[in-house]
């Protein structure tokens, strides 16, 4: 079996080390913008000794389709790849083109799903593995696995589980559709699409948001995005981790006020319907602190966040 990896992010690498260490990886092609991620899988691919080549999206016609061609692999897997195979590079592999993505398609088609099933708060997400086809994310399902988002899981630290988690159920699909024992699975009816998250998307509303909706912004943002964005006292700030919290005596304080701040307990913060998130983790200009680290630069009662 002669494979194909189509690769632009670290959560490919497990994949990669797999493929390569069973002599299943017969290269891996990545975009042709470099950047700090796919620098990486760069990393591991000159590690296991595979060869790789970089293609710009308007080569895909014409150099990469020849280069594809030349290569007759058995398949082509996509695995944090950003663009949209042609339909007529499609049957060039003897099984055909295949993507990685990471939830229960059909629901979260589109490009950031983790991000989404953490900041909408769903108790389970997965893998699927689907036949590629002229768009995004709509091609056959062919392999799924449900996987549950634990309590407090990050879009970083989901996503890596999901990346170890995914070399299994690819080498039982290779396994499969070889032997020809690859039968077709019912996907769920439940169809969604979320677009790439803009600035709207990871700021905090401390208005309109409890605590536990934050929290989820909040983690969904950690760590591709950098934390979820709050100003105080005029300057951007980055949560990068919170807690919900009790705090006894105050029911009046409006959403977004810090209602204790002390360097011991650290920063605790109003929302709505007297809920409570204690802050343990920001991003400001001077660099990353905790909650108890902010309290001792001066963050104090009664300042708001906004």
């Amino acid at each position: 079996m002669k494979i194909i990896l189509l690769a632009n992010h670290v959560y490919a690498i497990p994949t990669i080390n797999f493929l390569a260490s069973r002599q299943l990886l017969q290269a891996v092609v990545m975009p042709e913008i470099v950047q700090v991620y796919n620098q990486q899988v760069e990393l591991a691919i000159n590690a296991n000794n595979i060869p790789y080549k970089r293609f710009a999206k308007n080569e895909l016609k014409t150099l990469f389709k020849q280069w594809l061609t030349e290569q007759a692999p058995d398949m082509v897997i996509g695995y944090t790849f950003s663009y949209k195979i042609p339909e007529e590079l499609l049957k060039i592999p003897l099984y055909g083109f295949f993507n990685v993505h990471y939830s229960l398609l059909p629901a979260y088609r589109g490009p950031f799903p983790v991000f989404w099933q953490i900041k909408n708060g769903d108790a389970n997400g997965g893998i699927t593995i689907h036949q590629m086809d002229s768009n995004f994310d709509t091609g056959e399902v062919l392999l799924q696995q449900i996987i549950p988002v634990l309590p407090g899981e990050t879009q970083g630290l989901y996503s890596t589980k999901l990346s170890t988690i995914s070399v299994n159920l690819i080498f039982d699909f290779i396994n499969k559709i070889f032997s020809g024992q690859l039968s077709k699975i019912k996907p769920g009816l439940n169809q969604s699409y979320y677009p790439k998250p803009d600035l709207k998307d990871f700021t905090i509303d401390w208005n309109k948001q409890g605590a536990n909706e934050i929290a989820n912004i909040v983690n969904a943002c950690n760590a591709e995005i950098g934390g979820a964005v709050t100003m105080l006292m005029g300057q951007m700030v980055r949560v990068l981790e919170v807690s919900e919290a009790l705090v006894n005596g105050d029911n009046k304080s409006l959403p977004g006020t810090i209602v204790y701040s002390n360097t011991t307990d650290g920063v605790f913060v109003a929302c709505k319907n007297n809920e409570y998130l204690k802050i343990n983790i920001v991003q400001i200009p001077e660099g990353i602190f905790s909650g108890n680290k902010l309290a001792s630069i001066g963050v104090q009662a009664g300042n708001i966040f906004n």
